[in-house]
Formats: C-alpha cells, structure tokens, sequence
C-alpha cells in the first residue's frame, strides 16, 4: 500500500510575511515530494492559525497551498483535515470546492489490521479544564452564527489575530507534564483496541510505545518540521530537512 502521512500544527497565519510564506513553500515542497508515495494525508489540526468562513466570504490567503491539495484530491489522493483549536469553522469552501474531508473533533480509521485514532488533542489533558469549557462556547452554533452574521470579515480577522496569538509565539506550557497526560489520554485508547493513537497540539514531536501500540505526537512545522507516516507495516516519527 501507499503511504498515510500525518502532520500537524503548520498554523499558517493570515498575511503575506517572508515568515509564512516560507513555512507556506516548504509545506508544498513537501507535499510535491511525497504525492507519488501517498493514499492519504491528514491534517492534524491547526493548519492556520486562524480559519473561519462567512456565508459568501472566505480569507484571501494561500490559494497557492489549495491549489496544490486540490491537485493531488484530483489524482487519487485523500485529504483529510481535522479540527484544531485555531479552525473555528470549516465549511463549504474547503469540502465543495478543494475536495477536503474535514472531520470534526476526532478520525478513527482501520488499516491492514490496524486501528488508528487520530484527533488535534485540544482539551484532551486533565490540567486543560478550563479551555474545555471555552471550546463549548466558541465552537457553539450560537457563536457561530454570531459571528458569521455580524462581524465583518475584514473585522473578524483582525479580532482572530488578537486572540489566537500568533503562531511564532504560541502558548508556553509545561510540555513534560501535558506530555505524560497525552500519552495516559493515549492508553485509554489502547484498551479500546486502537492501535494507534496520533495527536496535534502540544507543537512536541514524541513517539512512544506501549505493550506494542503506539503513541504519537506529529509536533508542529514551526519549529520541528515534523509529521508521522505509515507506510503499511510500522508508523514512523520523521522530520521534513
């Protein structure tokens, strides 16, 4: 079989700066040099730093990186893209007219007698309580409609960029306790059968293993470059130079 590939954490940000555009070339060198290995490639949340599309309007940036995936949808490849803490509504744009499967929250999939649970990871770690609760709020159809109706786009992104942060600056945590917390979420998976457990979102490249299942962290393309890849026998950990 084809590969699957995993990546996660790219957070392009809404703008035309040297910093994105770069990171922006290096994604799709990347996908141009993996397209004739691949079957399918998931997005593991979090590929902009802010993504919203309002009723008739959709943010006028990286029409490059959709051309590409729509290129490679149309030669057999699937896309798959699940939701981040920074992708508060994914919508016609990205499925209609791209070709995009956007799942929300979590993707579960069986291959070659393997079992995957693949998910951004957002909320998943005890400490994260608090953001839990934001979630249901802002990911709430009342706020979606909110938003979507009387907010300006031009507005709305200009309030995104305040509140996301940017993703050069992306929250300080102490990756060493979430890590050991994603990793117990990842046995609680285990003993459902799965696996395989892939999560986003700590920007923290990590594979671990227990009782023979696997655990792992596809970090980020700000930094580390990193993404997982299964190529039918063994899921990897590798790094994009």
């Amino acid at each position: 079989m084809k590969n699957i590939y995993f990546i996660s954490d790219v957070h392009l940000a809404l703008d035309r700066e040297d910093y994105t555009e770069k990171r922006k070339k290096h994604l799709i060198d990347f996908l141009k040099n993996i397209e004739d290995k691949a079957s399918k490639i998931i997005f593991v949340g979090d590929l902009f730093d802010f993504w919203f599309e309002w009723y008739y309007v959709i943010p006028g940036y990286h029409f490059d990186l959709f051309v590409k995936l729509k290129e490679m949808i149309t030669n057999g490849i699937e896309i798959i893209y699940i939701t981040g803490n920074h992708d508060f509504h994914l919508s016609d744009f990205l499925t209609i007219e791209v070709g995009i499967k956007c799942i929300d929250e979590s993707y579960c999939f069986d291959t070659n007698e393997k079992k995957f649970f693949v998910a951004h990871g957002d909320g998943y770690a005890k400490i994260d309580s608090g953001y839990r609760l934001l979630k249901k709020i802002f990911r709430s159809k009342i706020s979606n409609f909110l938003f979507k109706t009387f907010i300006h786009p031009d507005l709305g992104i200009k309030i995104a960029k305040l509140t996301s942060g940017s993703s050069r600056k992306y929250r300080s945590i102490d990756r060493s306790k979430w890590r050991g917390e994603y990793f117990d979420f990842a046995k609680t998976k285990f003993k459902e059968n799965y696996n395989y457990v892939i999560l986003g979102h700590l920007h923290d490249p990590v594979l671990e293993e227990d009782k023979g299942n696997l655990y792992l962290n596809t970090g980020d393309w700000i930094n580390h470059f990193s993404y997982g890849v299964f190529d039918g026998e063994k899921l990897e950990l590798k790094y994009y130079k």
